[in-house]
């Protein structure tokens, strides 16, 4: 009997060392991901001064990129996350106020950080979409950075990225990429502008730049959203299998107006229906067009 219990002494030890040590191990992969530098010399647009420009930069931030989803609508930055067992993670302070990061950043610092999404330091930005905005035309990132530059300066100091257990188990094992520089093509140099005259096109555009897959995959196809806090909704099938192939073009609309499905159920929060729906007409339509076109995937399918 007592030499049954030693040995079962030595098998319990070393299974709790390796749980010791793969835990060990993705904590350090969590970190090495935090650390890495990326070199970026981006080409930086000429930014506009009219206010036409200044005008589409601040429609692109809002209706189609959605930057203030996570700035706020003053861009004084705002709490995104707070589940201290998964993260807490708060958008930064883009404007030139107390604690604000805009009066410190040269053209090329916004350009790395929208496009690449990699800080002056060299560092991944957390959370920062780069790998959808990657996909916003010369015109509109310097309309878009031209107008953030103008922001009126908000006095707000932002705590830094800090992963729980749960946050840095994913990170560190993979299944949530917290750093979207990971995933951008820091080749792109240059995107030009799709036709005004092909709606399809810019629907596309629109779609990609508006960072539709983030959520609802790189079919479109909905499914659970990698990214989001514990508990939060799966998105939904946008293809025709799912809202392209049963809603109208008014259903369509209606719902990215008002945050609500056919019937009057509201959208979960997650969905920002609220900046989505700033959209013109125009822009809606071309969404609309383009999801339609797109292959038909059932619900989750990549």
């Amino acid at each position: 009997m007592g030499k049954v219990l030693r040995w079962a002494a030595i098998v319990v030890g070393a299974l709790l060392l390796v749980v010791v040590l793969s835990g060990a191990g993705v904590v350090y992969n969590a970190h090495r991901h935090a650390a890495r530098t990326y070199a970026i010399t981006p080409r930086v647009p000429a930014l506009p001064t009219d206010s036409a420009s200044l005008a589409r930069g601040r429609h692109v931030a809002f209706a189609i990129a959605k930057c203030a989803d996570c700035h706020g609508e003053d861009l004084g930055g705002r709490k995104l996350v707070d589940v201290p067992s998964f993260a807490r993670i708060w958008a930064p302070n883009l404007t030139r106020g107390a604690g604000g990061v805009g009066g410190q950043l040269s053209d090329a610092d916004w350009v790395r950080a929208v496009r690449y999404g990699v800080a002056p330091n060299g560092r991944g930005l957390a959370v920062m979409p780069s790998n959808e905005f990657i996909h916003l035309s010369d015109a509109d990132l310097a309309a878009v950075i031209a107008w953030a530059r103008r922001a009126a300066p908000v006095d707000r100091t932002t705590p830094p990225v800090k992963l729980g257990p749960v946050g840095l188990g994913l990170v560190g094992s993979g299944k949530v990429v917290l750093y979207k520089a990971e995933l951008t093509d820091a080749g792109i140099q240059s995107v030009a502008a799709p036709d005004p005259a092909d709606t399809l096109a810019v629907g596309r555009y629109l779609v990609a730049a508006g960072g539709c897959a983030g959520c609802h995959g790189a079919a479109l196809s909905g499914g659970p959203i990698a990214e989001a806090p514990p508990g939060t909704v799966p998105a939904s099938n946008l293809t025709p299998g799912g809202i392209a192939g049963t809603y109208t073009e008014a259903q369509f609309v209606e719902e990215m107006r008002t945050g609500k499905r056919p019937g009057g159920a509201p959208l979960n929060d997650f969905m920002p229906s609220r900046y989505i729906g700033q959209m013109t007409d125009g822009e809606l339509h071309a969404v609309w067009l383009y999801l339609k076109s797109i292959p038909s995937r059932q619900y989750g399918t990549r």
